[in-house]
């Protein structure tokens, strides 16, 4: 685990950049080694870490899929990814994935190298940063009171051991981090594509799959599964 107590390039989604303030914030890369099988759920399991790190201060918050960790539609954290397939995991090919979960590289090679990278707002104060980071929160945010940064840096590291180790012993975080999903049910736009070339698709976001994708229910009665875009809720009319 590397951490930082400040950026001077984070970047979130789509190559945006993620603003924080000196020493206030949680910024850390988690490097793991899973077995290729696993790829789909880190980005899961990274997300229900946040999760458990805000409700242990009793903040209750959920996740916009794939992985933004909100509250109350604010967006408290963000979590991408970038994994390099191979067979010990240390040669390859480079895969970012920030768009959604870590792809399933090819079966010949049986376990990748996956940096998790997670952005957590614990003191950042988001009326410092209207132009720049609309709609977000933070933990001091919410609560009212700077918060501990080392105490809810170390909670963090023990959630994600904790999901971590259950998904290598053959467990599951699917269905969890679909519980705290605020996406579902919900009329949605997805925007897929390069700059200058994209698609869009409206619908229901039914349901998940056993892979995360996102299923998109269209005014037909077709269900779309969608592994990667931009998803924006829209209010029912």
């Amino acid at each position: 685990v590397i951490v930082a107590d400040h950026q001077t390039a984070g970047r979130g989604r789509f190559n945006r950049s993620w603003v924080s303030q000196q020493g206030q914030d949680v910024l850390c890369s988690v490097v793991l080694r899973p077995r290729v099988s696993l790829a789909g759920e880190l980005l899961m399991l990274a997300a229900l870490a946040v999760v458990d790190i805000a409700e242990s201060y009793g903040i209750d918050t959920g996740i916009k899929w794939p992985n933004d960790v909100q509250v109350n539609g604010k967006k408290l954290a963000g979590v991408i990814a970038e994994s390099v397939s191979g067979p010990a995991g240390g040669s390859g090919e480079d895969h970012n994935t920030e768009n959604n979960a870590v792809p399933v590289l090819d079966n010949r090679s049986s376990h990748i190298t996956a940096v998790i990278g997670i952005g957590l707002n614990v003191n950042f104060v988001p009326a410092d940063h209207a132009g720049t980071a609309p709609g977000s929160t933070s933990l001091a945010a919410e609560l009212g009171r700077q918060i501990n940064r080392s105490e809810t840096f170390e909670k963090l590291v023990r959630s994600l051991n904790d999901h971590y180790s259950g998904i290598t012993a053959g467990g599951s975080v699917i269905p969890a981090w679909r519980q705290k999903l605020t996406t579902l049910d919900r009329r949605v736009t997805v925007v897929s594509g390069e700059p200058g070339n994209t698609s869009e698709l409206h619908g229901l976001a039914h349901d998940v799959d056993s892979s995360g994708r996102l299923i998109v229910r269209d005014e037909n009665g077709r269900d779309w599964p969608v592994a990667a875009g931009e998803v924006t809720v829209r209010e029912i009319e």
